[in-house]
């Protein structure tokens, strides 16, 4: 799986490490028979000869009576003020062969507010885009106006995180992601292994979600946070690792799931404040190892997991009284923390409490 910036669109784009000459192949008119905007983009030979690829819209799809013509299938440009995007990609989930590719063109809110960016002065900018995320971020996903934005077709901005985490909630495998300022290609082909829909409800969209951990007993718990990703980020996570590897401190790298006003209120914990509700029922503890994804908790040792399960998780980490920067050192911290845990419970949380308070009230630690 890789990750390009470039120019796509058209059939007469060089890219870098491709063959100029397949890309400048023209696509044969019998192949664009269902095409409704422009050329299937040549970037996609890649994945498939000519007349492997076909090009619908979502009208079409969204027919009773759809069923594919051909192995490939490329959309382009999911209407979001329109269709509920998880039932155009179930349906197309349902008419694609096990070993066909779905590729998807999308104007995604990165794209947007690129362009925005180009075209306005740094000044207007700071006037401007405030309002524009207000009206095309923030209120579609309210409940009332969320219904309200699709009824009048009113634009709706989407994150590319949210659609991949879409497409992969929809039983669907990122192979590729082509992205420049205007545009976003994502192609994909159907999980064997997965599809989430099927046991997951979708996701929330709202300002308070839940998050799915493993808490005491290796038992899943409900967890709550101020939303600080885009809605369905949470499926994005093993993709990201895959590609991008974890960053100093155990964090993903280059994580684009994390919202600008996300990173604002990660760094003073206002996200977590909803959590103080698991702490009242008593799901979490003061001090202790921070719940998980499933996802995360398979990178541990097993010896780590084993010990993990035993306790129940805290809200404040050891990872605050260590400050750890790298995996194995969060590990190693984790694993100091729980083995003194087991030995000296009121006194070991004691004395974590005051190196926690220590490093974020005087050294100024702060969330990532």
């Amino acid at each position: 799986m890789t990750h390009r910036q470039l120019n796509f669109i058209g059939t007469n784009v060089p890219i870098s490490g491709i063959s100029k000459d397949i890309l400048e192949m023209p696509v044969p008119s019998s192949v664009c028979k269902n095409a409704v905007n422009q050329a299937i983009p040549a970037y996609l030979l890649k994945f498939g000869s000519p007349s492997s690829w076909s090009q619908v819209e979502a009208d079409v799809v969204l027919m009773r009576n759809f069923s594919l013509k051909s192995p490939n299938l490329y959309l382009d440009e999911l209407m979001l003020q329109r269709y509920n995007p998880n039932v155009v990609l179930e349906k197309i989930r349902g008419a694609l062969g096990v070993n066909g590719c779905f590729a998807l063109k999308i104007v995604t809110a990165e794209n947007i507010k690129c362009e925005i960016q180009k075209d306005i002065s740094p000044f207007f900018l700071r006037l401007y885009y405030p309002v524009h995320f207000l009206f095309r971020r923030v209120l579609p996903k309210l409940a009332g106006f969320h219904t309200f934005y699709r009824k009048l077709q009113i634009p709706v901005d989407m994150s590319k995180a949210e659609i991949m985490g879409r497409l992969i909630y929809n039983g669907f495998q990122i192979v590729d992601v082509v992205d420049d300022c205007k545009e976003t290609l994502i192609i994909a082909k159907i999980n064997r292994k997965s599809n989430p829909s099927l046991t997951n409800p979708e996701a929330s969209e709202g300002v308070v979600f839940k998050m799915n951990r493993i808490g005491k007993g290796g038992k899943m718990m409900t967890v709550y946070k101020f939303r600080s990703m885009h809605p369905y980020a949470e499926y994005v996570q093993e993709y990201l690792h895959s590609t991008q590897g974890l960053d100093a401190g155990g964090k993903f790298k280059n994580d684009f799931r994390v919202s600008t006003g996300g990173r604002l209120i990660r760094k003073y914990w206002i996200d977590e404040l909803p959590m103080l509700y698991n702490l009242l029922r008593g799901d979490l503890k003061l001090i202790g190892v921070r719940p998980i994804s499933e996802h995360y908790f398979g990178l541990y040792p097993e010896k780590l997991q084993a010990l993990r399960k035993k306790h129940t998780p805290g809200l404040l980490p050891p990872y605050y009284a260590d400050l750890p920067e790298t995996f194995e050192e969060i590990v190693q911290s984790e694993l100091t923390y729980l083995e003194a845990y087991e030995k000296a419970p009121f006194k070991t949380d004691v004395n974590y409490l005051w190196k926690i308070l220590k490093n974020i009230v005087i050294n100024k630690a702060r969330s990532k």
